[in-house]
């Protein structure tokens, strides 16, 4: 890595356009011919292709998303904090207002997932086991993934994952909370004019 400001731009370039690959738009494009920003609740993510694509490409979504968090933490998670924490929040904001949309992207939970498993392998997998009983219960994709988030987040500092790196990881889990709220109007509008019922989804899978 360079030093100084060349690592800074750098992170920041790499992070945002990783973070900016429209893995649910270029899902909904191939599977369906459908802008997923305009349907279902009109995020573009793994839960909004899970429910108006289909349960199978909702997973492949996912996985996509989760992924590019995976890529940046391998990429920065030996560099400084600063650093790290600088390629997270680009990756998110990416994520989040990706160019190639006109800046209307997800919220990143699935993106900051990956980031956060990366660092936090083990306690994620223990996660994953609670969040299967989560599924069963429910079948919602929701309290599912959060059940993920919460047990990975508690059981992190028992396997020795720095203080700095779970802040990290914390304020980004945030953000994408905040980026929820900052979606929220625009969401209403899309649910109201596609008649979709947010808490379970009207959308058959095909």
């Amino acid at each position: 890595m360079y030093n100084g400001s060349d690592a800074y731009f750098l992170a920041v370039v790499i992070g945002y356009f990783v973070g900016s690959i429209p893995t649910a738009y270029w899902v909904a494009q191939h599977a369906q011919q459908t802008d997923i920003r305009t349907i279902g609740e009109g995020n573009v993510g793994a839960r909004n292709v899970f429910h108006v694509v289909s349960h199978r490409w909702g997973v492949v979504t996912f996985l996509g998303d989760f992924l590019k968090g995976v890529v940046v933490a391998v990429i920065y998670r030996n560099q400084p904090s600063w650093l790290f924490f600088t390629a997270g929040f680009a990756l998110f904001l990416g994520h989040a207002w990706p160019v190639w949309l006109k800046f209307t992207g997800g919220k990143g939970v699935s993106t900051v997932g990956g980031f956060a498993a990366t660092l936090t392998p083990l306690s994620t997998i223990l996660g994953a086991a609670v969040a299967g009983p989560v599924w069963l219960v429910t079948r919602r994709f929701i309290p599912t993934l959060v059940s993920i988030i919460v047990v990975a987040l508690a059981l992190a500092p028992v396997f020795d994952i720095s203080w700095q790196y779970l802040v990290v990881i914390v304020v980004l889990f945030i953000c994408t909370g905040l980026k929820r709220l900052i979606d929220e109007p625009r969401m209403r509008q899309i649910e109201a004019s596609s008649g979709w019922e947010r808490v379970g989804g009207i959308a058959k899978p095909k």
